[in-house]
């Protein structure tokens, strides 16, 4: 994997944001919320060469307010790159918790669990693998408003070892089956969001 030189933006982002304390924190009910972002994604098999790389990555997100430390949620994230080598993609579905150390603060730490899919298609044939992933992840809410806040976020997610298989076709048949090695995923992803309280 290419080192990740595209996190700098969120310093630069971050540190005045942290600065804007004029709205009051609120986190009670229904809480939804989308971002953007750059990722590096890569995929381990016995059989895989160059299946990682840079691209973009985004999530949707909602969830319910346990109490001002402690959010629970499900999320849908995707990240995609389009190059040489066909379109290399993850999707992940996860549920899992935030949690803020003050409740009145913006830092939060999250954990979570799902299922992710690595999918690498290109003309007439594609390579998908699905397994269970686990995702670690920090961010800051930086209110805007009484119920809105921007979102610089990094995350982490990597998936158990699962089944890989090889999909084939064309205008009149479709085969698909079961390659005789493993896969397991890895991505990291940063940028920003917009949550709504």
């Amino acid at each position: 994997m290419k080192p990740l030189r595209w996190w700098l933006p969120l310093v630069l982002v971050a540190a005045p944001l942290r600065a804007q304390t004029g709205y009051p924190t609120v986190r009670d009910g229904f809480w939804f919320g989308g971002g953007l972002g750059a990722g590096a994604g890569s995929l381990a098999c016995g059989i895989c060469e160059g299946g990682g790389g840079q691209g973009i990555a985004g999530y949707a997100r909602a969830g319910w307010t346990l109490n001002p430390r402690l959010l629970v949620g499900s999320e849908l994230g995707l990240w995609q790159k389009n190059g040489e080598a066909g379109l290399r993609r993850i999707l992940a579905l996860t549920g899992g918790i935030w949690w803020y150390p003050r409740p009145a603060g913006g830092q939060f730490f999250r954990a979570a669990a799902g299922v992710s899919q690595w999918r690498s298609s290109r003309e007439q044939e594609a390579v998908a693998s699905r397994a269970i992933a686990l995702m670690v992840g920090v961010g800051y809410e930086a209110r805007v408003g009484s119920r809105l806040s921007v979102v610089p976020f990094l995350n982490l997610l990597g998936s158990a070892n699962g089944s890989m298989w090889l999909e084939q076709w064309d205008e009149g048949s479709f085969e698909r089956r079961r390659l005789p090695t493993g896969a397991h995923t890895l991505l990291v992803q940063a940028g920003v969001g917009l949550t709504r309280h």
